[in-house]
Parts: C-alpha cells; sequence; structure tokens
C-alpha cells in the first residue's frame, strides 16, 4: 500500500532531504547545445567543473505521479544563458508543472509540429506544459532559479530531437536583458 508522506523541498536551495533520486548535470555534459560552439570550449577550458544544475527527486515504488526540485545555476556560454537539455516526454498523453520557488528564468517550449510558446518563470509561478510540448528551462537571472515539478512516472523523457537539432527558439541576453531570437541552427 503507497502511504501518504510530507516532503519538505526548500525554496531558496532547491534541496529535497527525502529525495530518492538525485543528479548533478555538468556543463560539460551539454556540448552541443548551445549555439556558440566557440564560446562553449573558452567557457569549458576556464571552469571545467562548473555544474549548470541539479536536479532531486521524490518517487514513492507503485505510484503514479512523482516530483521534485530542479535548481540550475546562473551562468552564460557567450550570449546565451544556462539551461536544460530539454525534452519532450515519450507519452505524448503527458503533462507537466513546473512551480519556481525562487530566482528568474524562462521555460521555452515547442511541439514537433513547429509552434513555440514562452513562459516567464519567477517566485510564484507555476507553468503548465501541457501533453506534446518539449520543454527547456534557462535561467535568465544572476542568482540559482529554483523550481518544482509534477509529473507522471511513466512519462518518460524523449531527448533525441532537442540534442540532433536544438529547440526552436533561443534564449539570449542583449543590451542586459533575456531576448528570445530564433535559433540560426534550426
Amino acid at each position: 500500500m503507497i502511504r501518504p508522506d510530507g516532503v519538505f523541498m526548500d525554496g531558496r536551495s532547491g534541496a529535497v532531504p527525502k529525495a530518492n533520486e538525485h543528479y548533478s548535470k555538468p556543463v560539460a555534459e551539454l556540448r552541443g547545445l548551445y549555439h556558440d560552439g566557440a564560446a562553449f570550449d573558452d567557457f569549458l577550458r576556464e571552469s571545467p567543473h562548473a555544474i549548470g544544475y541539479e536536479v532531486a527527486g521524490y518517487r514513492q515504488p507503485g505510484s503514479d505521479i512523482f516530483f521534485g526540485t530542479t535548481t540550475m545555476y546562473p551562468g552564460k556560454i557567450g550570449d546565451e544563458y544556462f539551461m536544460t537539455r530539454g525534452h519532450y516526454h515519450v507519452r505524448d498523453d503527458c503533462g507537466e508543472a513546473y512551480y519556481t520557488q525562487s530566482g528568474t528564468g524562462l521555460l521555452l517550449l515547442q511541439t514537433r509540429e513547429g509552434e513555440t510558446s514562452e513562459v516567464e518563470m519567477g517566485p510564484g509561478v507555476c507553468a503548465f506544459i501541457p501533453p506534446g510540448w518539449a520543454h527547456r528551462s534557462v535561467n535568465t537571472g544572476s542568482n540559482p532559479l529554483v523550481f518544482a515539478w509534477f509529473c507522471q512516472t511513466t512519462a518518460g523523457h524523449d531527448y533525441g530531437d532537442i540534442v540532433t537539432r536544438g529547440m526552436r527558439r533561443l534564449a539570449v541576453e542583449r543590451d542586459g536583458h533575456p531576448t528570445i531570437v530564433s535559433n540560426p541552427a534550426f
């Protein structure tokens, strides 16, 4: 029998003391996602062990949902802000929700058919990610971006198209402000 539980998620650090899943994503593992390859190489020469983001998850065996936090660190590669890999769900009928606890950012979304959308992420914003939409989070601020996420356990992650083709839109800094531009490589 699945038992009820209360799970603390620290809105500043993203720590989840009861997390039973956790991983850190080094920036070095995000090669090919940033449009400026030379800037990526320069960044890695200076910060070879930099962490882009961390994920802490809580999952009960037999449950149909799981949740956790993502903590994205501030930084840029060239003019492009630190971001997550981005993914579709393996199951196209599964959505997801992101509740921003601290920091500022953007959620980039796209369908396989080419429709795009963006949602601003800031404290108190709960972003709804409909089924069938790829999603990538971007930290546009100078502090960590921390958000809680909620998803079906069977949704799965499909990174294939995003890794090979990228996202149609990029979040870059222009004149000191986050700006959405078309991906020149798409």
